[in-house]
């Protein structure tokens, strides 16, 4: 099954705002909007029972070409 992602963040130099969206499964990966790298560092378990994944992200500014990195 397919986990969605949404990312929206600001450049850490130029307060750029980047936001982009992707889909990930089993060997199975689809960035839409900004392209972004994402690694899968664990799920965590919410209160109502369902699962929260854990990872980083690392994004190229398209504005000032710095990359960036964001734990979610």
């Amino acid at each position: 099954m397919a986990e969605s992602l949404k990312v929206k963040v600001k450049c850490h130099a130029c307060r750029y705002e980047m936001a982009g969206t992707a889909k990930y499964g089993k060997g199975h990966y689809v960035s839409q909007g900004l392209d972004f790298k994402f690694i899968a560092i664990g799920r965590l378990k919410e209160k109502q029972g369902g699962f929260r994944v854990k990872g980083k992200v690392s994004i190229v500014c398209p504005n000032c070409e710095v990359i960036n990195e964001y734990e979610i």
